[in-house]
């Protein structure tokens, strides 16, 4: 699905993006200084199109749907975005599977409510989880693929654009625990190399290509 937001940029025209979501979107420590998606995404618009982009990271370490939610006014839409990018679920199945309909419920309202700002909304899947690490940080996540799912579930049925990155997460790893452990720097965070895997999935689905 082609968004106006990127063909706003191939014409030269400027645009703003607000990337929201939890840790995995905010620029923090589990990168140990290296840039994380969003900062790459940056640096490639940057390399294609020039300065003709405004890019705001809205990521809050800890942050679910009802989070971002309750956030969205003041941390996205009052900058009248072009393009939101909403990537979520982590945290949110720590609440178990009784919640999955109003995480949906939540998603939508995010999705609707971008919409009715007069904004593209994209949502992107994280990474996966790998149940052979026996980390409590993992374990506490054993309804994770549950909520990947209903998102998956809810972009289909809604028609809201959706970069699979899990899905190419799954597709590297092939099920090996050691390739997944090369992409992460703990176990629910990936590191650099696999920001740089976020990073690539998301050029492909959004079309960017280099001018050199």
């Amino acid at each position: 699905m082609g968004l106006a937001t990127m063909e706003k940029l191939r014409r030269g025209e400027r645009v703003m993006i607000v990337c929201i979501g939890d840790s995995i979107t905010e620029q923090n420590f589990h990168l140990r200084g290296k840039l994380n998606y969003v900062g790459q995404l940056a640096e490639k618009l940057i390399d294609t199109y020039g300065r003709k982009f405004l890019l705001l990271n809205a990521g809050v370490s800890g942050d679910t749907s009802w989070g971002v939610k309750d956030r969205l006014e003041r941390d996205a839409l009052r900058f009248a975005p072009d393009l939101v990018t909403v990537m979520l679920g982590m945290n949110d199945c720590q609440r178990g599977p009784e919640p999955l309909p109003e995480f949906r419920r939540n998603l939508e309202t995010i999705v609707s409510r971008i919409a009715a700002a007069g904004s593209e909304a994209l949502l992107l899947t994280q990474n996966a989880l790998d149940y052979n690490v026996r980390e409590p940080a993992v374990l506490a996540r054993v309804h994770y693929p549950a909520y990947v799912e209903e998102l998956r579930r809810m972009a289909e049925e809604t028609g809201t654009p959706l970069c699979d990155i899990g899905r190419a997460w799954e597709q590297r790893v092939g099920g090996a625990t050691n390739m997944h452990l090369l992409l992460m720097n703990d176990g629910i965070h990936p590191g650099e190399a696999g920001h740089r895997l976020f990073a690539e999935t998301l050029f492909n689905y959004l079309g960017i290509e280099p001018t050199i």
